[in-house]
């Protein structure tokens, strides 16, 4: 027969969390000689780190601290199973920023995990160094390293200047299970959001804007708002890249909204889902030219850019990748040499081996001033509108796309990127019997859920619109003084817009194309 004492430690490791206990800490009045109580807080996160066990909560006080966020392995979560988080959390939502600028030697990152697990961090900015360069790097905000189950919500991160290489958010390498949710990142870098050799990731609801990036004359280096990075498995949901790439490549014009890079030949699995790419400089608002795998676009918006969909793969690749675009809405492709949505392959079409299946259908493609459907990519079911062409082949060559049996050419009277209007031709049409064109109007999956988790990849029924936390995006992005275009510009510039109060992220997308933001998606304006 089991001891008391026994059982009883049965039940501690079988109910972990029920033990689990929660810490403070403070920016001012803190000491890390106090027992880490609400009324006194330690002062550092690494006494706290260092005292908190599995699935325990650390509240973290309002204000600025000069100090970075690194667990150890005391603080990994999922007690003997219990699928338990250990969290870090702001008291104040965004009321937190931590700056690790003023450590030396310099941490990799402001918050940087490595081999962690089952850790979530709430409500916390994190801001890249912005003075010290060490080795031609310098310290990022967020650098998730060889860690599963990561959850970070209520997030920012930020650089002001930097070196060559930076990113704000660089998810990997070999991490896997990782959210990153209702986040936002500006200032310069290479990368904004970079998922790199990693697997089974979401980005949800998160805004990136691109502001400045050291090419040190390298012109040719891609810089982008977000990135897939030879990883798999990767989920972008209501994602936004706007207002970025001006005046030079330096600015991170080179290859706009979303860069998917596939070196490794991984089986290369990226799906993308009700996300907008507004208003951006560079070869194409979706850069899709390294593909091996199944890619899959859906109801996503790229409007006032120079490119709109760019598709390709490696030479040599033995398997036969895939792209499907559908429901989507291009507008506005600048770029006289880029068109709407193009593909490419190795200009042989004898090779059968390495044929690309690359389609776009269900969707509305405007103002595109070359092409609309060029080269290697397939079309049905589209509407086109005052293009250059409707189909065509470019520099790199490739076959001369058909005319889809259901496309159409028409004035789609659009009001809005985000949904079409009642009594257009766009409502009805599509070839699954719904609407032609993006519809971006509700959050896609359930919050806090990761891949594979119940609703992870659901249409829900909370409205996206207003934007989650857009009045705190906005003023951050404002207050950008770094190199490069100004912080206040875009829907981050003051004034008043078309529905009759202040520009918003949501009124700043909803009026691009110059009609009022409705009523109810724009609520306390004056018309």
């Amino acid at each position: 027969m089991r001891s008391a004492l026994s059982i009883f430690a049965l039940l501690l490791a079988s109910y972990g969390p029920m033990f689990a206990k929660t810490h403070y800490i403070a920016a001012g009045g803190g000491s890390d000689s106090n027992p880490g109580t609400l009324s006194k807080p330690w002062a550092t996160f690494t006494r706290a780190l260092a005292e908190m066990a599995p699935c325990d909560t650390l509240i973290v006080g309002d204000g600025y601290y000069y100090d970075a966020i690194k667990p150890q392995s005391n603080n990994n979560g999922n007690t003997s199973g219990s699928g338990c988080y250990t969290v870090i959390e702001a008291a104040t939502p965004w009321g937190v920023t931590v700056d690790a600028s003023k450590l030396t030697p310099q941490p990799n990152g402001a918050i940087y995990m490595y081999r962690n697990s089952y850790i979530q961090v709430v409500g916390i900015k994190f801001a890249g160094n912005p003075s010290f360069i060490q080795n031609g790097t310098q310290t990022q905000p967020v650098f998730i390293n060889a860690s599963d189950h990561i959850k970070l919500q209520q997030t920012a991160a930020f650089n002001a200047p930097c070196s060559e290489n930076t990113n704000a958010y660089t998810i990997g390498p070999a991490s896997s299970y990782v959210l990153v949710e209702d986040s936002h990142a500006w200032g310069c870098g290479r990368y904004k959001f970079e998922v790199y050799q990693s697997d089974h990731v979401i980005l949800r609801r998160d805004v990136s804007r691109h502001d400045y990036q050291d090419l040190n004359s390298q012109w040719w280096r891609q810089c982008a708002n977000f990135t897939s990075y030879d990883s798999t498995d990767i989920l972008l949901q209501n994602d936004i890249a706007i207002d970025s790439g001006f005046a030079d490549n330096s600015t991170g014009k080179l290859w706009g909204g979303l860069w998917v890079e596939n070196n490794r030949l991984v089986e290369n699995i990226l799906e993308v889902d009700g996300s907008i790419f507004l208003n951006l400089r560079g070869i194409a608002g979706i850069n899709d030219e390294k593909e091996g795998g199944t890619h899959t676009y859906n109801h996503d918006a790229v409007w006032d850019v120079a490119g709109g969909l760019q598709a390709g793969y490696l030479p040599g690749v033995k398997e036969t990748p895939t792209l499907v675009a559908q429901h989507m809405t291009f507008g506005d492709i600048s770029g006289k040499a880029q068109d709407c949505c193009y593909g490419w392959g190795t200009g042989s079409e004898s090779n059968s081996a390495n044929f690309i299946s690359q389609s776009t259908t269900n969707s509305v493609i405007q103002q595109a001033e070359s092409f609309g459907i060029s080269n290697y990519m397939t079309s049905d079911y589209n509407v086109f509108y005052k293009n250059a062409a409707n189909y065509g082949t470019n520099i790199y060559q490739g076959p001369m796309p058909k005319p889809g049996a259901h496309d159409r050419t028409m004035n789609p009277h659009l009001k809005y990127i985000t949904r079409a209007e009642a009594g257009s031709p766009l409502i009805g049409t599509a070839s699954d019997g719904g609407n032609i064109g993006a519809t971006i109007l509700y959050s896609i999956g359930k919050s806090g859920t990761l891949w594979g988790d119940a609703g992870y990849d659901t249409i829900t029924s909370a409205p996206l619109w207003p934007f989650p936390n857009e009045a705190t995006i906005k003023t951050d992005m404002a207050s950008y003084t770094g190199p490069g275009a100004k912080g206040a510009r875009g829907f981050a510039a003051s004034g008043v817009g078309l529905y009759g109060g202040p520009i918003t992220l949501t009124s700043y997308i909803w009026e691009y194309l110059g009609n009022i933001c409705p009523h109810d998606i724009c609520p306390g304006g004056s018309r």
